[in-house]
């Protein structure tokens, strides 16, 4: 079954809400089934699955560099324009 761009969009905007379980249970049989039947939506909730679990577990493994909270705070505002 093929999905269009838009479909594909709509999945992608809400996948970290999808990921933090931050969705309706409606919006949720949505994207599984979405993600059944689309590889590549599949490949990027993959991806962006594993990343956000590398990330839980490295934070948990000490304190971070007081400098890389700043770098990240920086990064963040820069790419909202601020």
């Amino acid at each position: 079954m093929g999905h269009s761009e838009t479909d594909c969009r709509a999945v992608l905007e809400s996948l970290y809400l999808y990921l933090d379980g931050e969705i309706a249970a409606e919006e949720v049989t949505v994207i599984q089934i979405h993600l059944e039947d689309c590889n590549g939506c599949l490949h990027r909730y993959d991806f962006e699955r594993d990343f956000k679990e590398l990330v839980h577990r490295k934070c948990r493994e000490g304190s971070m560099p007081a400098n890389l909270v700043d770098r990240i705070r920086t990064n963040i505002r820069a790419a909202l324009g601020e």
